[in-house]
């Protein structure tokens, strides 16, 4: 595409958005503050979605807080690997809404301990960091529902890696969500990640594509359960499946803004190798 072209489809969007975030979201279209049916819960594995790059959002602006204790499984134990690894992360995001369509949020990896057994041969590491930093819009309301874009930079800051090392990159997204029933919601998107590991001056960089479902079942207003699936595709340089993983998982929302949720991974294919991964969320939004 020619830079004239490029120019004008930039100024297009970007017109477009502006307009957007000036008009209010119709009554219905995004969850009120205590419906637990409220949006994706951020899963996937570590290796691949650190601070939540990667992972499909939630499509409704908010101002929250959201705390995550996050636990994986990799049992690769029998031959030829002989390997095993326990995983545990404890990750911090908080979103703050600009205006009635329209956030940032940040993400970030406050600790990281890996357990990593190869042959016999035992290791035991505590790292701080990455981070993400988000801009969100939505795009398309109703009163069933709405369709959100995002962009989500990659920041490097990460004490496990060594000296002249780091990984960063962007990420390309939609979200969205619609109400099918009086108790039913369906919600997921795209995600269009591009992580760039750079070591020795050397820099390193995949595209990877992925998608997420949900179906959320709400008897009440504050609690929900859900089961859907995500899958994660190495599209560069080389083509590969990374993970194909359904999960389950829970949200209730309690009083003075708080929620708790839980959500459960077990992939099913990919490279990815984690065999199961559980995730634990505290959340406080302030009182609209």
């Amino acid at each position: 595409m020619s830079r004239p072209r490029a120019a004008i489809l930039v100024g297009c969007v970007l017109v477009l958005g502006a307009g957007a975030a000036r008009a209010d979201l119709p009554p219905g279209a995004c969850p009120g503050p205590i419906e637990a049916a409220a949006g994706p819960l951020a899963g996937g594995t570590e290796t691949y979605q650190p601070a939540d790059f990667g992972a499909v959002p939630e499509a409704c602006p908010g101002t929250d807080l959201l705390l995550r204790l996050r636990g994986e499984l990799l049992d690769a134990s029998g031959a030829p690997e002989f390997r095993g690894q326990v995983t545990a992360t404890g990750t911090a995001r908080g979103r703050r809404r600009i205006n009635a369509r329209s956030w940032i949020s940040v993400a970030l990896e406050l600790v990281t301990y890996r357990y990593v057994n190869d042959a016999g041969v035992a290791s035991n590491t505590f790292s701080f960091g990455p981070a993400t930093l988000g801009y969100h819009l939505v795009l398309a309301a109703r009163s069933s529902g709405a369709l959100a874009i995002y962009a989500r930079a990659l920041l490097p800051i990460d004490t496990a890696r060594q000296p002249g090392s780091y990984a960063t990159g962007g990420e390309l997204g939609a979200a969205g969500r619609a109400r099918v029933g009086r108790r039913w919601l369906v919600d997921g998107g795209l995600s269009l990640a591009a992580p760039l590991d750079v070591t020795g001056g050397q820099a390193h960089g995949q595209l990877q594509p992925a998608a997420l479902a949900e179906a959320w079942f709400a008897p009440r207003e504050t609690f929900a359960v859900f089961a859907g699936a995500s899958v994660r595709f190495e599209a560069a340089p080389d083509a590969s499946l990374v993970m194909l993983s359904p999960r389950i998982g829970l949200r209730a929302a309690l009083r003075h803004g708080l929620s708790l949720a839980f959500l459960a991974e077990a992939p099913l294919a990919g490279s990815d190798g984690t065999n199961v991964s559980a995730g634990l969320f505290v959340g406080w939004a302030p009182a609209p």
